[in-house]
């Protein structure tokens, strides 16, 4: 893969952080520590530009009530195979 450097001046408390970052994350640089602070974010922000189309799908087209007692009903289900799991913030 090819590189670009990039060159950035960061006030003194974010550099500060950007070194904890480092230690405590145990990145082997700073840059190391900003590339990978970077692709998190970027894929933080298409995972949500993913929900923000899933939900604009639904509200162009809503679930039917038959489609939404059958997921209801499949949740239900595997509740009852997995009961040491914690299901009380999907409710």
């Amino acid at each position: 893969m090819t590189m670009t450097q990039l060159a950035i001046r960061l006030p003194e408390d974010l550099l500060r952080d950007l070194d904890w970052l480092v230690i405590r994350m145990e990145y082997s640089s700073r840059t190391e520590a900003m590339r990978e602070t970077l692709l998190k974010a970027i894929d933080a922000e298409r995972r949500r530009e993913i929900g923000e189309k899933i939900a604009e799908g639904y509200r162009r087209i809503p679930q039917t009530d038959d489609e939404v007692a059958q997921a209801d009903f499949h949740f239900r289900e595997w509740q009852k195979i997995t009961p040491d799991e914690d299901w009380e913030g999907w409710l």
